[in-house]
């Protein structure tokens, strides 16, 4: 079974946005079924804006963690000389 439609939200960060969505049930067995969900946003418009900014902002909290991670003592001050 297939559903489509509009999702209007608005996120604390970025506002409102307009998301077009496609859900698809998936039969993983005879007992059991799995959703699949695809939103996406018209382009050019607003809410693809908002989207790439999200975007942005994961991906650079997820360097950020992953530079933070490496580096032992990162956000600690140096070690008095």
């Amino acid at each position: 079974m297939r559903h489509d439609g509009v999702k209007r939200l608005r996120h604390p960060d970025v506002g409102h946005l307009e998301l077009t969505f496609q859900s698809l049930d998936l039969h993983v067995s005879d007992r059991a079924v799995h959703d699949l969900v695809v939103y996406t946003a018209e382009p050019g418009t607003a809410s693809e804006d908002r989207l790439e900014l999200l975007a942005i902002w994961a991906a650079t909290r997820s360097r950020a963690a992953q530079h933070a991670h490496r580096s032992p003592g990162a956000g600690s001050p140096p070690p008095d000389a």
